[in-house]
C-alpha cells in the first residue's frame, strides 16, 4: 500500500511480548494516578464536610452535607490572608527575579567571545556538588541584615547552575543568523537579548519559571530558619505547618486545598512549553 507521496507506509507490528509490557505499564500508571487522586479527593470532601461528618476509618468520597464553613474561616481568618499575600508576592517576585538573573547568565556564556567563558562555567558548577550547609548560610543571611527581611525569600534563590545550563543550551539552539542580522542592522547585545533570544525561548523560559514558581510556592524551611520571628513574613506554607495541630481537619484541608489550588491553575498554562523546555534545553549545546 503506496501514500499520496509514493512511499510505501511500513506498519510496525507489535510483538506479544511488547504489548503485555504496554498493558503492564498503563496497569502501574493507573494504579499510581488512582494512589495520588483518591487521597487528594479526600482532602477536598472533607473541606466541604461537617467536622462530625468526617469519617477517620475510610475515605470520604462525598460529603454528607455540602457547607463552605471551612473555606469562610480561612478567607475570614487575617493570619491566612496575610501568609496567602507573603506568599504571592515571594513567588511573583523570586521567580522573576530568578528568571532575569539566570536569562542574564545564560545569555552571557553563550558568547564565544566572553574572556574564561569555560573557567567561569565551571566555577558555577561548583555548588551544585558542594554546599557549606546550614549554619555558614545562616550567618551569611545574618551578616547581609536579611534575616526578618522579605528579600531573603528572593535574593538567595535569584540563581541556579542548573536552569542557568539549560537556558543556556536552549539559547545556544536559536539560529544565529538572526543575531548576526541583528547586528548587522546595529542592534545592541541587550536589544538583541530581550528582542531576539527571548522571545524565542519561550518554551524554556516558561519551564523554568513553572520550576521555580512551585519551589518559592512550597517553600517553608527559609521560613522557618530566617524569618521565625517576623509574623508579617509568615508563608502560607508555613503557616499550614502550625495549624496542623490547632484547627479541625475541615478547616486544615481546606487550607491545604488553598495552597495547592493556585500551581494546578498555572499548570495548564504552562504545561505545552514543559517537555520542549525540558528536552531542547538538556541536549542542545
Amino acid at each position: 500500500m503506496k501514500s499520496h507521496s509514493g512511499q510505501k507506509q511500513v506498519k510496525i507490528k507489535k510483538s506479544t511480548a511488547s504489548r503485555i509490557f504496554d498493558a503492564c505499564n498503563i496497569i502501574l500508571m493507573i494504579l499510581f494516578c488512582i494512589t495520588i487522586l483518591i487521597p487528594f479527593w479526600d482532602m477536598i470532601v472533607r473541606s466541604f464536610s461537617r467536622a462530625q461528618d468526617i469519617s477517620y476509618m475510610h475515605i470520604n468520597f462525598f460529603p454528607k452535607v455540602w457547607t463552605l464553613s471551612a473555606y469562610e474561616y480561612c478567607l475570614q481568618n487575617n493570619e491566612i490572608m496575610g501568609a496567602s499575600f507573603v506568599s504571592v508576592a515571594r513567588t511573583v517576585c523570586g521567580t522573576v527575579f530568578h528568571l532575569l538573573v539566570c536569562c542574564l547568565a545564560a545569555y552571557s556564556l553563550t558568547r564565544t567571545n566572553l574572556p574564561f567563558r569555560k573557567i567561569i562555567t565551571g566555577v558555577l558548577l561548583i555548588p551544585m556538588f558542594f554546599s557549606g550547609g546550614l549554619i555558614p548560610a545562616y550567618l551569611n543571611m545574618k551578616n547581609l541584615h536579611l534575616l526578618n527581611n522579605f528579600m531573603v525569600y528572593i535574593l538567595p534563590s535569584g540563581f541556579s547552575i542548573f536552569n542557568c545550563i539549560i537556558i543556556r543550551n536552549y539559547f545556544f539552539s536559536v539560529d544565529k543568523g538572526m543575531e548576526e542580522a541583528a547586528s548587522i542592522d546595529g542592534a545592541s547585545q541587550t536589544r538583541i537579548f530581550f528582542s531576539i533570544m527571548l522571545p524565542l525561548s519561550k518554551p524554556v523560559i516558561a519551564t523554568v519559571a513553572l520550576w521555580q514558581m512551585v519551589g518559592q510556592w512550597n517553600s517553608w524551611f527559609d521560613n522557618m530558619i530566617y524569618c521565625r520571628r517576623s509574623s508579617s513574613l509568615t508563608t502560607l506554607q508555613y503557616l499550614l505547618g502550625e495549624l496542623v495541630d490547632m484547627n479541625p481537619e475541615t478547616v486544615k484541608a481546606a487550607t491545604t486545598v488553598l495552597v495547592v489550588l493556585p500551581i494546578i491553575l498555572v499548570y495548564p498554562f504552562l504545561q505545552k512549553y514543559f517537555v520542549k523546555g525540558i528536552m531542547v534545553g538538556a541536549v542542545k549545546g
